[in-house]
């Protein structure tokens, strides 16, 4: 058993790592050695990922079902925290004439604030488990297993209609989201107009989001939640159609960045409640990084057509088609409340929670 535990020991490592990364990637120079900013880059990333994996492991193995909706606004809240410091923050101070390699030492620093956490937090009571003998046999458990867990669990045809859901989820929140920015800029909104409102009203929005669909999901249960806060995620699309017929009116921006922001904050802290449940404790890091890698490809992949569509319609019809595309995950919800009530909670250990 490692000292701090399998969970705390990754994340400590991981973090310790992670800011000697930042903190090397601020001393490259990309005009003189761009490969290399661009492989110290990638390793941020890559370490960023693997921050992300654990830590949402963790948060599923400490708190039992009923607390996952208030965990995943408390992620969600943070994840937002954490661009405004790396986003705005880094600017703000590269903006005051430091050199970008103090500024991203500056950033490095700010996860000793993690690191404190991860050393006085709690390890997770874990039943430990037995892997088989020889490498080939713990590639297997390590990698096949979760994925064949999750299909016995569920059945075949429910798991693949379950990953089918976690792809169209949050489709039609993605395809409007992506060509909201050129949308602001093509009907008249000025650069400081977007980031004033968009940036930093819209992330408070956001924030306040999270933490009302963490409170919706204790309430009335993950799934329900789901539902209900898919429809106030979808209508909000019709927002920016709305937007696209009153043009350039600042104030209308502020409702509909409101609405749009504070219902997709809703949706993802039920969202990201769901996929923490349909996690088993045995292999939460694989199951969850399948899951959330699902969700990313809505975000990206599946939302690229967006551009496209976008310039062979006018804004009121893109927007309103984006609303449609959100209908078929809505419709999955309703299955799922009705054909599986207890899915959510499925992945769950005997007797844990």
């Amino acid at each position: 058993t490692p000292l701090l535990g399998r969970r705390r020991s990754w994340m400590v490592l991981i973090q310790l790592m992670l800011m000697a990364a930042i903190a090397v990637l601020g001393l490259t120079r990309p005009e003189e050695a761009p490969i290399v900013t661009a492989l110290c880059a990638l390793l941020v990333a890559f370490l960023s990922a693997s921050q992300d994996i654990v830590i949402d492991a963790y948060r599923i193995e400490i708190l039992s079902p009923e607390q996952q909706g208030a965990g995943a606004a408390a992620t969600q809240a943070g994840y937002r925290l954490g661009m405004i410091a790396s986003g705005a923050g880094a600017l703000f101070l590269a903006h005051s004439d430091l050199d970008w390699s103090i500024v991203y030492a500056v950033m490095a620093v700010l996860l000793i604030a993690g690191l404190i956490v991860a050393l006085r937090a709690p390890e997770p009571e874990v039943t430990p488990r037995t892997r088989p003998g020889g490498f080939a046999s713990q590639l297997k458990d390590m990698v096949a297993s979760p994925f064949v867990e999750f299909f016995a669990r569920n059945g075949v045809q429910a798991a693949l209609l379950i990953l089918v859901f976690i792809l169209l989820y949050k489709l039609g929140d993605a395809f409007a989201g992506v060509m909201a920015n050129p949308f602001y800029v093509r009907i008249g909104f000025s650069l400081g107009e977007i980031a004033a409102v968009s940036k930093v009203f819209g992330i408070l929005a956001t924030l306040v989001g999270v933490f009302l669909g963490g409170v919706i999901v204790a309430r009335f249960g993950v799934l329900w939640s789901l539902f209900g806060c898919g429809i106030l995620q979808m209508l909000s699309n019709l927002m920016f159609a709305a937007q696209a017929v009153i043009g350039p009116d600042v104030g209308f921006l502020v409702l509909t960045i409101g609405i749009e922001n504070l219902s997709g904050g809703m949706g993802s802290a039920a969202f990201v409640a769901y996929l923490s449940l349909l996690c088993n404790t045995t292999y939460t890091g694989t199951q969850y990084a399948l899951f959330s890698s699902l969700m990313a490809c809505a975000r990206t992949l599946l939302s690229t057509s967006s551009g496209w569509i976008a310039d062979q319609t006018d804004w009121v019809t893109f927007f309103v088609l984006s609303t449609v595309i959100a209908l078929p995950g809505l419709v999955m919800v309703i299955w799922m409340v009705k054909r599986l009530p207890m899915a959510a909670q499925s992945g769950r250990d005997p007797g844990a929670g």
